[in-house]
């Protein structure tokens, strides 16, 4: 439900994240405006809540370890995880 296509993705937007809300603490000092513009910024990278974030690259990580592989790409808003086959 949380997690991204791909691993790659999901840190993408955690860096992305991490980046806003680095600049919008920076940046208070000289403008408040631009910080507070910053945090939407950090919240929509995230999907809106980091531990969310955070769950989803828990979910990712060991679907990952089980060898669970992404069936189909998340577009209804889930993400569908099937085991991959055996040969």
């Amino acid at each position: 439900m949380f997690m991204s296509r791909s691993l790659v993705e999901h840190f993408a937007r955690g860096a992305i994240c991490l980046a806003a809300l680095v600049a919008s603490v920076l940046v208070a000092r000289a403008s408040l405006w631009i910080s507070m513009a910053l945090l939407p910024v950090a919240l929509v990278a995230v999907g809106g809540c980091p531990m969310c974030w955070t769950l989803g690259l828990i979910q990712m990580v060991s679907a990952r370890a089980r060898g669970e592989r992404l069936e189909a790409p998340c577009d209804d808003g889930g993400c569908a995880w099937a085991p991959q086959s055996r040969r």
